[in-house]
């Protein structure tokens, strides 16, 4: 091949579009909205810096999520956990991080706002996935205003 066609061939390759993402219906999972009272992180005497003083930590246990993956049913996927980039009552994304553990076949993993952190990849063989997520909310509290609120989402991408 000569050198145009190598350029031609790796011009096309870098214009196919890119997969995309589908949100997953969740309306099966029971519908939850969970209060938390987040802890200090470090607590007693201590040569703590700024980010240590101001270090916090809540948890949820057990939330249950139900995914309808029926329309992908013997298809390759991979399905990620994506949270919102703007949290309420949260005045800078950069600080909180998500971090959880399943108790079924999804993956653990950890998650910034506005990122996304893969739970599943492989062949979808059920209508219904579902799992429950033991979470630990990271929170830097000089940018905390008030309570959070956010609902993290599910989203689909199918392989070629």
């Amino acid at each position: 091949m000569k050198p145009v066609a190598y350029c031609l061939a790796a011009s096309l390759l870098f214009c196919l579009p890119p997969v995309q993402a589908e949100r997953l219906d969740d309306s099966l999972s029971p519908r939850q909205r969970v209060e938390t009272n987040p802890r200090w992180l470090n607590v007693g005497d201590g040569d703590w810096n700024d980010e240590q003083i101001n270090a916090m930590v809540a948890e949820i246990s057990a939330m249950e999520f139900r995914l309808k993956t029926q329309p992908y049913q013997g298809k390759t996927a991979r399905i990620f956990l994506t949270v919102p980039r703007i949290i309420k009552g949260l005045r800078s994304p950069a600080a909180m991080r998500i971090e959880w553990t399943t108790r079924g076949k999804l993956l653990p993993g950890s998650v910034l706002p506005g990122d996304k952190a893969l739970v599943f990849q492989g062949k979808i063989t059920e209508a219904v996935m579902g799992d429950f997520f033991d979470f630990k909310i990271f929170i830097d509290g000089r940018y905390l205003d008030r309570g959070l609120e956010f609902d993290p989402v599910f989203d689909i991408e199918l392989d070629k």
